[in-house]
């Protein structure tokens, strides 16, 4: 394949909160919902809110370029001594995980998912809080109304029992709300978005993935066949950044024999591809790309449809088809995940803002406001 030159935009900073500043931490409030009709998505495609969470995304994209999804250690104990948020994090994460294991589904018949499900969400509805302090030094700990409610609805709907792109939404802007805060660095630098990126995102699928698997979550507002992934989309993004300088092309990574462990499993309700397998951290040998977060998510795709790709996954497969680079890959997954997540009133509806992280613009100021104007990549010629 031949290399495309690659035209990186340079992105501006993502602006910081005034987290010290006791006027900022006075309007602090539980977030509320919005989005409430058409004209209130017009609202926010022009809302700085809307353009934070773009530039977030790209911003973790740009780090993720070349590098491979990292290994961690799928311990809290691990953690136990470690001085960096990033792993207290982590930890969070695995702790969460284990609540899976801890608790069983419901047995007998149930028509939409596992009611055990519910168990689980009470559970973190009743310790959010409590977690979040354990998490925040003392000085963030006035934002725990606005960003516990991004985290608490990052895992599915315990009233649906479903999982979707708004509840992976919510883990983004959890993560954004906490850079912006300062709680990764200030600045947080290219190492730490690298960390973001490649190890918290992908213990979050981990964790996600076993909640699908553990208790059928259904599919939250899914396109079905003609949607990208039932339940995810913020993968993809990454894992194409991954994947910018790779020798093998979009469609020569779909071969199967990348991922031959994919082969020794069949769909939901049989012998499973576990999360921990499908996020592999060693290339197959001999040509197999490094471990990257595309063709984790392919593989789990694999791993719970039955029939031809081309058929259970017509989009994905026609970007290998007809997608020849990974840069236009990469520059079309955000303009995608714009127009299909974040302006789609399905999806964008359960978003609450608050008066701080995320705050809903006013008529007026939404008219005078000087926005960040951020603009998705040109493309690479």
């Amino acid at each position: 394949m031949a290399e495309e030159v690659d035209r990186t935009t340079t992105l501006p900073p993502l602006p910081l909160l005034a987290a010290d500043d006791p006027s900022v931490r006075a309007k602090v409030q539980k977030p509320r919902k919005c989005i409430l009709n058409d004209d209130h998505i017009e609202i926010w495609r022009e809302s700085e809110t809307h353009d934070l969470l773009v530039l977030f995304l790209m911003r973790l994209g740009e780090a993720c370029v070349d590098a491979p999804t990292r290994c961690i250690k799928w311990s809290s104990s691990a953690y136990t001594h470690s001085q960096s948020f990033t792993d207290h994090i982590l930890s969070l994460l695995i702790k969460l995980d284990g609540w899976t294991d801890e608790i069983a589904p419901q047995t007998g018949p149930q028509r939409f998912g596992n009611l055990a499900f519910r168990t689980w969400g009470a559970r973190l509805t009743e310790q959010v809080e409590s977690l979040h302090r354990q998490l925040l030094p003392e000085h963030l700990q006035a934002y725990i109304p606005e960003l516990s409610a991004y985290f608490l609805d990052a895992f599915g709907s315990f009233v649906r029992i479903d999982y979707g792109t708004g509840h992976e939404l919510h883990f983004v802007a959890w993560l954004c709300y906490l850079t912006r805060l300062g709680a990764f660095g200030i600045p947080c630098t290219p190492d730490e978005e690298t960390r973001l990126a490649l190890e918290v995102f992908p213990a979050y699928l981990r964790v996600v993935w076993h909640l699908q698997d553990r208790y059928a979550l259904e599919p939250a507002g899914s396109h079905g066949v003609w949607g990208l992934d039932d339940y995810q989309f913020v993968p993809y993004i990454f894992g194409a950044a991954q994947l910018r300088h790779a020798n093998l092309s979009p469609l020569q990574m779909t071969d199967m024999a990348l991922y031959p462990f994919v082969h020794q499993h069949t769909p939901r309700g049989h012998a499973r591809l576990s999360p921990a397998e499908t996020l592999a951290y060693e290339a197959p040998k001999p040509f197999g790309p490094q471990p990257n977060l595309y063709t984790s998510s392919l593989a789990r795709v694999h791993s719970l449809k039955r029939g031809p790709f081309m058929e259970h996954s017509p989009i994905l497969y026609d970007i290998a088809q007809n997608v020849p680079t990974w840069v236009k890959v990469y520059k079309g997954m955000l303009k995608m995940y714009d127009a299909e997540c974040l302006l789609k009133r399905p999806v964008v509806q359960h978003f609450p803002f608050g008066n701080v992280g995320f705050p809903w613009p006013s008529t007026s100021a939404t008219a005078s406001s000087s926005r960040h104007g951020t603009t998705f990549p040109p493309p690479a010629h």
